[in-house]
């Protein structure tokens, strides 16, 4: 099997490309930059942007998988690069792989897609999308997740029409969260059709994370990481190689006429973890004292409602220190069922999250200590 991993080069796609290669896959990676760490595994690397279809349809060309990992993820309240990349980005992607008769795509997408501002305890694949969106990055995801699903089974071909949905530019900010497709009836035992399947991972940690733990121990230092809300929410998370893995099942299990194309799985550690301590945990790890300022699930929502009417009426495109959908996400409980992904992948975290512990404070202490 020859495999593209989009964002081959960043946190999770390099393991995803590790892994690969460790399962004698023939693995190439598509970005915008050369990465050393790949040249360093003698990785083919294709390079281009997502929003050219010519440089996308170049990347999968000769591929019998697609695993599409990159995306513009952070909470900037500039809408333009999350189109650019997680709409039109996947877009290309879909359109791709239909012309250059790519069998399996396995997307990425996130478990915040069907986040409301309420805690999630427990739930499963069923709960339908969130009613309104907090931010950019949750709309976009959710949106494409529904059209990379929706191609399942769809026959090879050059002009594919995403089932006459509008994902312009123009049009993408009215999409409502979940947008009706033509209902067409496919055959599954075609050969010449696209099988695709989507998971949701939540938090991913582990050693050579450059944003999510590097982030919050820069605040921490600099004094400006406060508890937002009781400090007794649950969170599900995932440990890199474990999401590495389940990307890997999934494309495996991509047979046609099973439960698995055209699905989507929430994947995690056993276990949820209490999003305060386990920040607290994760300091310690490098002698930074636990976090001490605190306030209330209220104050940071209100102050994330200001900031962001500040930023738009201003015209201001960065990262506010504070939204509505960080408010929810830092005081609210987020955890989900995974029995679905045990049953259909075989997907069993494999790397315990004790053992995550004890590798990151080697990859910290080396890099931060």
């Amino acid at each position: 099997m020859r495999a593209l991993v989009t964002g081959g080069g960043g946190f999770l796609g390099q393991y995803l490309v590790e892994r690969l290669l460790n399962d004698g896959v023939d693995v190439c990676s598509f970005s915008r930059s050369r990465h050393a760490e790949l040249d360093n595994l003698k990785v083919e690397q294709r390079l281009g942007n997502l929003a050219s279809f010519d440089d996308v349809e170049r990347a999968v060309q000769g591929c019998d998988a697609v695993f599409h990992i990159a995306a513009f993820p952070s909470i900037s309240m500039d809408p333009r690069p999350y189109y650019v990349t997680n709409i039109l980005g996947t877009r290309n992607i879909v359109a791709a792989c239909l012309k250059r008769k790519v069998r399996r795509l396995v997307y990425t997408s996130t478990q915040c897609v069907a986040n409301t501002i309420e805690s999630q305890e427990g739930v499963d694949e069923s709960t339908p999308f969130a009613p309104r969106f907090l931010g950019w990055y949750q709309m976009t995801k959710a949106i494409a997740e529904q059209f990379v699903r929706a191609a399942n089974y769809a026959p090879w071909t050059d002009d594919y029409d995403f089932g006459g949905v509008d994902l312009s530019e123009k049009q993408f900010r009215s999409l409502h969260s979940v947008f009706e497709f033509r209902n067409e009836k496919r055959d599954p035992l075609r050969e010449d059709t696209l099988m695709t399947v989507a998971l949701r991972p939540h938090l991913i940690w582990g050693p050579r994370d450059r944003h999510l733990v590097p982030r919050l121990l820069q605040r921490a230092r600099n004094g400006k990481l406060s508890r937002v809300g009781n400090g007794d929410n649950l969170l599900a998370t995932i440990y890199v190689q474990n999401c590495a893995d389940a990307h890997k099942l999934a494309c495996d299990a991509l047979i046609p006429n099973t439960s698995v194309p055209g699905s989507v799985y929430y994947v995690s550690q056993t276990e949820p973890l209490n999003c305060w301590k386990w920040i607290d945990d994760i300091l310690a790890l490098v002698n930074v004292p636990p976090v001490k300022k605190k306030i209330s699930f209220k104050t940071a929502w209100t102050l994330g409602t200001a900031l962001e009417n500040i930023y738009r009426l201003a015209g201001w495109k960065s990262e506010p220190v504070m939204t509505r959908f960080l408010a929810t996400q830092l005081a609210k409980s987020y955890w989900f069922n995974t029995a679905k992904a045990r049953k259909e992948l075989g997907f069993v975290p494999n790397v315990s999250t004790e053992e995550g512990m004890k590798r990151l404070k080697v990859d910290l202490c080396a890099r931060f200590a």
